[in-house]
């Protein structure tokens, strides 16, 4: 993991730095110019189906925020973001009482069933009670005016985050690019994400904290894909019931 790091802090540090100081002096129509060449494709509005929340162009976005954060090959030979479903892992939990069914926000339990159990317990996500579903709706939708949730005041949930920060990305896209943020050349979307003037930072921190939640969560929360997170940091993931053996907890 440490070597996957090290390539992605070089990468950013030296090619978005160079890029920054570049886009940062130039103004938005000389901007819009460095990507005229790409294909016209590129140009190509929304595609595809919405999710559980979010559009299809915003989860077009959010992929391409996704995959900057934790990029995969060929730009790195480990698995990213968008190999383990983080973009759906995010949708997923924005639309957790969207679903149908127990939301997932707790996972059920002693054992999965990938280390010996018969059964996936993890999958059957547990039933909230009452406080919980409100202090869950409150947080992930917002008080919406509801009274019950703002006995501390009104309160933005993140689905209100996501929609903003998502349309707020792509308006800066527009006016420095003249594209849809996930249009642009990647190492312009680096730039676009670093420059904390855009006055993005909170948004993409958010994003960032779900990214790695996505990556190397338990899969049953509807990310880590195929373990993809787990396999290339060699993390075992959960070991019960067959735990672990003497030497393995002794030794190196």
């Amino acid at each position: 993991m440490g070597s996957s790091a090290d390539r992605f802090g070089r990468r950013t540090l030296l090619r978005g730095g160079r890029d920054l100081a570049l886009l940062s002096l130039a103004p938005a129509p000389l901007v819009g110019a460095l990507t005229a060449a790409a294909p016209a494709a590129a140009q190509a509005e929304d595609a595809g189906t919405g999710g559980y929340f979010l559009t299809a162009a915003e989860l077009e976005t959010l992929a391409a925020v996704c995959d900057r954060f934790i990029p995969g090959p060929p730009e790195d030979p480990d698995p990213g973001a968008l190999d383990a479903g983080v973009p759906n892992y995010i949708d997923l939990f924005l639309g957790a009482f969207l679903v149908g069914g127990t939301p997932r926000i707790w996972a059920g339990g002693p054992f999965s069933d990938r280390a010996g159990a018969t059964h996936d317990d993890f999958a059957d996500f547990l039933e909230l009670d009452e406080i919980e579903e409100l202090a869950w709706r409150t947080r992930i939708e917002g008080s919406l005016g509801i009274p019950e949730r703002e006995w501390g005041g009104p309160v933005e949930g993140l689905q209100q985050k996501y929609r903003k920060g998502l349309a707020t990305l792509d308006d800066l896209a527009r006016a420095r690019g003249g594209r849809r943020f996930h249009q642009l050349p990647t190492w312009f979307q680096d730039v676009l994400i670093m420059f904390p003037q855009w006055g993005l930072g909170e948004f993409l921190d958010l994003v960032w904290q779900h990214s790695i939640e996505g990556m190397y969560g338990a899969p049953e929360y509807g990310g880590n894909r195929g373990l993809a997170g787990w396999a290339y940091t060699q993390w075992p993931g959960d070991s019960q019931p067959r735990g672990y053996t003497a030497a393995e907890v002794s030794e190196p």
